[in-house]
């Protein structure tokens, strides 16, 4: 297969967007107050981009205990684009985005956080760069407002999982992605609770590309990484990532759905 790996590319030779369809995944945990603000600069970016009725927004509720559910319901009632899940309880990031993944509609899918770190306004440079021979596309920080812990722990875990799995794309990394969702299709909902979505990305193609993007400073609460998670984290991404992977926990539930909002609600008024 033809490798298209690009450390940093700029995007601005790929080909226009005429006729795409976007589904934007994002998890969500405790973000009650900056929801709105987030459906609306998506909104702005992606009809400006792909048009109005080519996009889909869908907000998955990770155990949040604030009013992070009750939020997505009102955004989904007022707004046709606007589809939300509500997880049973915590099930963590990467589960809650392969809920999310399972549940789009368009061909073409970019993740993001819910707390504006990763602008909205940047998601055209992915969909651009999303060319012919380039399948998964990550936004690539040219100046990281993470704090320090998180900077030196990502480039670390990114480095181990270059050496031991010699794939030099292991060095991307990133949840601002873009992605063909054939990717993810017929991906289990029994994936196991260590469940990584750049494993399966990282296992399915190899024509893997990446732009610089820009990297806010949050605007309100804080990360909810602490050291301890990002050090777990990263032994299971490493440990899904090697050739002789260890299959614990397949055939285990990776996330359960309490339930869903859909467009019709907001049509009919529901």
């Amino acid at each position: 297969m033809m490798r298209a790996v690009d450390l940093v590319g700029s995007g601005s030779e790929a080909p226009g967007m005429e006729g795409l369809q976007a589904s934007v995944v994002v998890p969500v945990f405790n973000a009650a107050a900056g929801l709105a603000a987030l459906y609306e600069r998506v909104e702005a970016t992606l009809d400006a981009t792909v048009g109005s009725g080519s996009w889909e927004l869908i907000l998955v509720n990770d155990g949040s205990v604030d009013e992070s559910w009750a939020r997505i319901v009102e955004l989904s009632r007022e707004h046709p684009a606007v589809r939300g899940l509500d997880l049973t309880r915590n099930w963590g990031q990467h589960n809650a985005l392969l809920a999310g993944v399972q549940s789009t509609r368009h061909e073409v899918i970019v993740t993001l956080d819910d707390d504006l770190q990763n602008p909205p306004e940047e998601i055209p440079k992915l969909l651009d760069a999303l060319g012919p021979e380039v399948d998964v596309v990550y936004g690539v920080p040219m100046a990281s407002a993470h704090p320090t812990h998180r900077r030196i722990g990502g480039k670390a875990l990114r480095a181990i999982l270059r050496v031991i799995t010699g794939r030099r794309e292991a060095m991307l990394g990133s949840g601002f992605r873009a992605f063909r969702s054939r990717l993810t299709r017929g991906l289990p909902e029994a994936s196991g609770r260590r469940f990584v979505l750049d494993s399966v990305l990282r296992s399915s193609t190899d024509r893997i590309s990446s732009v610089a993007v820009r990297h806010d400073s949050r605007q309100m609460g804080r990360s909810n990484y602490t050291f301890g998670m990002l050090v777990r984290f990263a032994f299971v991404e490493i440990a899904t990532d090697l050739p002789f992977k260890r299959r614990d926990g397949r055939g285990q539930p990776s996330y359960r759905v309490r339930t869903v909002t859909e467009p019709e609600l907001s049509r009919h008024g529901s």
